[in-house]
């Protein structure tokens, strides 16, 4: 933990001084309060203070009594003779954590004579920091962002057609995992890796409660049994510390069980598949009480308070690289009849007033070359766009259960294509509020989708 501690404020320390360095924040302007900088980074008081003092020492910064921290005056920026590429990207991001520095490392390796700035922003207000980054005289090269990002109303369309460019690579990926990045005709973004939601389960839990592994053909009802064996009261004391699943509330989780159930997020939606999928829900959460409603990033499971949880291959690399104390294996879903899931990427694109194209371009196929896919994946666990590199990777059972096998993964969609308008997700985010908590009941609750979902614009 102490480890994982000096990383989080190590990592905001560089973020920091890449946007004095860059000129984002200028000398004699100040930086957000420690209160902003705890809110926005998602950090302790005390790991944005060991970044401040770190800076202070750098000399990049000064700290006024009473008034807050600003960038040292007196500093001087001098211009570099070499060539610069600036990458623009969002934090948290395990893929920016995990591959990025190798990405680079990579690049560096083929263009030394180019620097490559990378600059940081939190992800609620990524598009707003990007114009202002813009405004100052600072476009980025290339931007690196999440598929939530893409599908942003403020991303606006200032994005290149990479198609043209790089119609070679693109014929090599997933068709399934490409398309959705189209605006039109254009090619605006490329995934570098992408993952399917899938099950993970805690082996150890599983074998100390004498409660079989799941096999590739295993049933919801083997699921929901399991679950019930893995539910314990461990110390005794009338609570539950230990659950079988551990469920999310969050859209980018819990459609995965609906759209195995038949749900399609629009208007042909069946009112029968949505009760049928939020009952069960509410069996396992209060009726069974099997499972464990968690609003953290899988923290249950990562606690072993919880032996099941949904996840992606993203989310899973960054458990490996921190202290998680078992690996977990992954499980195929069980949940209905359909073998459908949803998608998550970290997608790549290139501003149009990108100012060294050659060289965001040359980045961008040293990102998705063979050999450094290969790498990354073998080295970091992320998934490749390439199933030619995945199937080399890993065995035919490991990628059927994560439903991307041969044509399984057709059957899976990123949130932007079910739900392609953000409003309609905050509506039925607020339409579910007192349904996780046990308040309302799967039919009040399904004829409020059905409400929303009938009118928004068909997929």
């Amino acid at each position: 933990m102490r480890r994982d501690n000096e990383f989080r404020y190590s990592r905001l320390a560089h973020i920091l001084r890449e946007q004095i360095m860059s000129g984002f924040i200028k000398p004699g302007e100040y930086l957000l309060s420690e209160n902003e900088l705890c809110k926005y980074y998602g950090l302790s008081r005390t790991s944005v203070r060991k970044s401040l003092e770190q800076l202070q020492k750098e000399g990049l910064i000064v700290k006024k009594v009473g008034q807050g921290t600003i960038v040292s005056p007196d500093l001087v920026i001098s211009p570099s003779e070499r060539r610069t590429l600036r990458i623009l990207t969002n934090t948290p991001s395990f893929f920016v954590d995990n591959c990025l520095g190798i990405i680079i490392e990579t690049f560096q390796n083929k263009f030394p004579h180019v620097d490559v700035k990378l600059l940081t922003f939190p992800s609620w207000n990524f598009w707003d920091s990007m114009r202002t980054s813009i405004e100052l005289g600072q476009p980025p090269d290339l931007v690196l962002i999440t598929d939530r990002h893409f599908a942003h109303p403020d991303r606006g369309d200032d994005f290149q057609d990479l198609g043209d460019h790089l119609e070679d690579l693109l014929g090599e990926f997933y068709p399934r995992v490409v398309e959705p990045f189209r605006l039109g005709d254009a090619q605006t973004a490329i995934p570098a890796t992408f993952s399917p939601v899938y099950l993970v389960y805690n082996p150890e839990l599983f074998a100390r409660y004498g409660v079989a592994e799941p096999n590739p053909e295993w049933t919801k009802a083997e699921l929901i049994e399991a679950a019930r064996k893995l539910t314990v009261d461990r110390d005794q004391d009338g609570i539950t510390d230990l659950y079988g699943l551990s469920l999310s509330p969050y859209l980018n989780r819990w459609p995965v069980i609906a759209l195995q159930n038949g749900v399609k997020f629009d208007e042909t939606t069946t009112r029968e598949s949505i009760v049928d999928t939020l009952n069960f829900f509410h069996d396992a959460l209060y009726r069974q009480r099997i499972a464990t409603l968690d609003y953290t990033a899988s923290g249950t499971f990562l606690c072993e308070k919880a032996a099941m949880v949904l996840t992606t291959a993203i989310e899973l690399a960054g458990w490996r690289n921190g202290n998680v104390p078992f690996e977990a294996k992954v499980a195929p879903l069980p949940f209905g009849p359909l073998k459908s899931t949803l998608l998550v990427a970290n997608t790549f694109m290139v501003h149009k007033e990108c100012q060294e194209q050659e060289l965001a371009l040359a980045f961008l196929r040293t990102a998705l070359d063979h050999k450094l896919q290969t790498r990354l994946a073998r080295e970091t666990g992320f998934l490749s766009c390439i199933p030619e590199i995945n199937e080399a990777v890993w065995d035919a059972s490991h990628l059927a259960s994560l439903n991307i096998s041969q044509r399984q993964i057709d059957n899976g969609y990123f949130l932007h294509e079910l739900l392609n308008d953000l409003n309609v997700l905050e509506d039925l985010e607020s339409e579910m509020e007192m349904f996780w908590g046990g308040y309302e009941s799967a039919e009040t609750i399904a004829n409020g989708m059905i409400r929303v979902l009938s009118d928004k614009s068909p997929k």
